[in-house]
């Protein structure tokens, strides 16, 4: 009888920890496995000011005095090529923005960035020391955030998540899994 009172008591014991466990684990799937990458409309206004610089570059360059059909020709070719350099440039810089992905994994974030070539950065959750969660006016009408990760990392320090969309469960599932996973770690910070 005695035996059977103490198996029992181990598996009410293991059933706890179990429990336990899981709520931590399902804490953890909240947003593991997840991806969040900027917004195309977020990219699009935050470079807005590139094509408009090269208009204002165009209509500088056509409004230049000429003499004759000649000069008139040869400066609507160089404003045509200035404002196409200010379009590659913007499209560039909008097509870079939106390759950045943030993929949420068990115990670290994976920061992949790059057009042709990759660059693929990892820091684990433990790292991370605060987070900071911010929106603009145009942020707010377009349905992104940013969100600042500050890090103990030698790499990256400060992760910018720029014009990811607006989750108001993502900041506190986030930091409830650094909590956890600082806990599993046993990792304590001394200021």
């Amino acid at each position: 009888m005695g035996n059977a009172l103490l198996v029992r008591e181990d598996i009410t014991q293991l059933a706890i920890t179990k429990n336990d466990k899981m709520e931590s684990f399902q804490l953890m799937t909240n947003i593991q496995n997840q991806t969040y990458r900027p917004r195309l409309q977020y990219a699009l206004l935050k470079f807005a000011s590139i094509p408009i610089l090269g208009i204002f570059s165009l209509l500088a360059i056509r409004l230049v005095p000429v003499f004759n059909e000649f000069e008139a020709n040869g400066f609507r070719l160089i404003g045509y090529f200035v404002f196409t350099i200010f379009l590659v440039v913007y499209f560039y810089k909008v097509a870079y923005l939106c390759s950045i992905k943030y993929r949420f994994d068990n115990e670290h974030i994976e920061i992949s960035k790059g057009i042709f070539s990759i660059q693929n950065d990892y820091v684990q959750y433990y790292r991370i020391k605060d987070l900071k969660r911010y929106r603009s006016l145009i942020s707010r009408i377009i349905g992104t955030m940013d969100i600042t990760l500050i890090t103990s990392d030698k790499f990256n320090r400060s992760i910018f998540m720029n014009g990811i969309r607006n989750d108001k469960r993502f900041p506190n599932e986030l930091r409830e899994t650094i909590e956890n996973e600082r806990a599993n770690k046993r990792v304590y910070e001394i200021d």
